[in-house]
């Protein structure tokens, strides 16, 4: 008992910081105008158009060493087909660099909620990453609902990902 009570006070720790981090807050855009974003206490809530995947993104930052992400992301309309995030990488940390990858999460269906681990694994020569978390409406739906998103991003030390349940109860609430 005691050490499992250690552990988690080790792993509360690790993992208390969000994504908006580090010493400040990362900023996050819509990839749209016609998205709809609202932050409330480090959760997002969104409502997305219909055509290709759209959503936010965060400010373009510099890659942290060994670090991930936990995402907790849910999805409370049908007309959305699936929801995810995504790190873009780029090769410079400031400016209008052109990205050179991206990794991608699992899908989040309609009517789920799941905590996603997205590890900062960058190809060689990217030294900044921006996170977007984007959904994909399902055929004829013109819009989402306002509310239809809801996301926390974390970051975390990458070893914390191997936790499991007990790890994903230390996460801050969110959607």
């Amino acid at each position: 008992m005691r050490r499992t009570l250690a552990l988690a006070l080790v792993l509360l720790a690790v993992v208390a910081a969000p994504a908006a981090a580090d010493d400040d807050r990362t900023q996050f855009r819509r990839t749209t105008p016609r998205a709809s974003l609202e932050e409330d206490a480090g959760t997002f809530t969104l409502g997305v158009p219909s055509g290709r995947a759209w959503g936010i993104e965060s400010e373009l930052r510099p890659l942290p060493p060994e670090r991930a992400l936990a995402v907790r992301l849910s999805v409370a309309d049908q007309d959305v087909r699936e929801a995810f995030a995504r790190v873009a990488y780029y090769a410079s940390a400031t400016g209008r660099s052109r990205q050179i990858a991206v990794a991608d999460s699992e899908a989040v269906a309609a009517g789920q909620g799941r905590l996603l681990f997205v590890a900062l694994d960058p190809p060689p020569g990217a030294v900044g990453y921006r996170v977007r978390i984007l959904a994909r409406l399902r055929a004829g739906a013109e819009r989402s609902r306002d509310d239809a998103i809801r996301a926390r991003i974390t970051l975390i030390d990458r070893a914390a990902t191997r936790f499991g349940s007990l790890f994903s109860r230390l996460l801050p609430d969110g959607p």
